[in-house]
């Protein structure tokens, strides 16, 4: 007994050597983060969080009642209010707490998929742990006030990570879960097809279809199709450029009009967001024509949808940057081990900083409103599409070639 005991412990020994100190760092933070979270939650269960909205939208789907009737509301897919709806009928405390659990579980289930699939080859396994202890401040706010994001990016990177495996059903699935929560994560799915259409397009199309037909199956058609009508009504009618001061998009327009006061048409911009997807979509189709190295196309579609997804999409509030953070800590932590530029490192740096700085101002200067402190994080946006610019569309990058070309 004594042997197998000394056995065991060698072997466990063994094991958190493998891990690398800094793994079993991370490994320890996010075990305090999530007690910590399961501790709050529990200790005051009526706290009003985002989940206090989806809580409440699961009820009144059980109830067959209006979902959408408050523009600051609920504003997701009827389909997630169905799967809010069994968390609605738990205790407050614990309803909140599983979807607490689950928002963190998915998160990080998509790091760890994109650390798996050699899309960052520079960021050895030993260092994995930087990646997930760098991603706590970044993350934490959105796990705290049950924001969707973590699960909207933790799906987005499980789609980008099963792209080179050639898993598209995985990836359409992903990408449709997402674009059921915001619709925006489409997008994801319109860059992937072009790398393979013909084996990731039709199975989207399903994807979508299955997910938008699921709600029929658990209430009545007439109040389904109601829904349907009233979420896109209101998605539809809803300019949030036009929003108070307070409520504002923390986005490229408010640093141009709302910030810089430049007198650009509502219909001028909305050209550019367009324009600027289809950018990143003439990126794709010249990465795969030209044959470039996958990971390095992979990496490149994952930085620029994220920040097209905060900069110029639709609905960018502060604590819509974690959907940028997985790319820019990625990004971080390749560029400080790999042989990028040393005015690209601290760039990189740069970024990271401010929003860090972003996300504690909310925390220890809550009332401090000043137009120029909440561009801190469109302005980390726009320095890191600079920095990575240089590191994917540079000149060096045209000359890579390996990947596969298009189906």
């Amino acid at each position: 007994m004594i042997a197998a005991s000394e056995g065991r412990s060698a072997g466990l020994q063994g094991w958190l050597k493998s891990l690398g100190a800094w793994n079993i760092g991370a490994l320890v933070v996010w075990i305090i983060v999530f007690l910590g979270l399961a501790i709050r939650t529990l200790a005051n269960p009526h706290r009003a969080t985002a989940f206090t909205v989806y809580r409440l939208a699961g009820i009144h789907w059980l109830s067959a009642q209006h979902l959408y009737g408050d523009w600051r509301g609920f504003v997701y897919s009827p389909l997630a209010a169905v799967f809010f709806a069994p968390l609605g009928l738990l205790p407050p405390g614990w309803g909140n707490l599983c979807w607490t659990w689950l928002n963190a579980a998915i998160f990080l289930l998509g790091v760890y998929a994109l650390l798996s699939s050699d899309i960052y080859p520079g960021i050895k396994p030993r260092y994995h742990g930087i990646v997930y202890l760098l991603l706590v401040p970044l993350v934490l706010g959105n796990l705290d006030t049950g924001q969707a994001n973590p699960t909207v990016i933790g799906l987005v990177l499980l789609a980008v990570a099963a792209a080179p495996a050639e898993h598209w059903s995985v990836a359409a699935l992903c990408v449709a879960v997402a674009t059921c929560l915001k619709i925006y994560p489409l997008a994801v799915g319109l860059i992937l097809f072009l790398m393979a259409p013909r084996r990731l397009g039709w199975r989207l199309l399903l994807a979508l279809l299955v997910l938008g037909f699921l709600p029929f199956l658990f209430q009545h058609w007439s109040y389904v199709s109601q829904q349907y009508h009233e979420w896109i009504s209101t998605r539809s009618a809803d300019d949030r450029r036009l929003y108070p001061l307070k409520d504002v998009p923390l986005d490229l327009w408010f640093l141009l009009v709302r910030f810089g006061h430049l007198p650009i048409p509502g219909f001028v911009y909305s050209a550019f967001q367009i324009l600027s997807g289809g950018a990143i979509a003439l990126f794709c189709l010249v990465g795969v024509l030209r044959n470039w190295a996958k990971e390095q196309l992979m990496a490149g579609i994952l930085v620029f949808v994220c920040i097209w997804m905060t900069l110029c999409g639709p609905s960018t509030e502060l604590q819509t940057y974690a959907l940028l953070a997985p790319a820019v800590v990625l990004t971080v932590v390749d560029a400080v081990f790999g042989s990028r530029a040393f005015w690209v490192r601290i760039g990189l740096l740069l970024v990271y900083l401010l929003m860090v700085l972003a996300v504690a101002r909310t925390s220890f200067l809550p009332s401090q409103k000043g137009l120029w402190i909440l561009t801190m994080q469109p302005v980390a946006a726009i320095v890191f599409l600079v920095c990575c610019i240089t590191c994917f569309v540079g000149p060096a990058v045209w000359e890579k070639s390996g990947g596969s070309r298009r189906d």
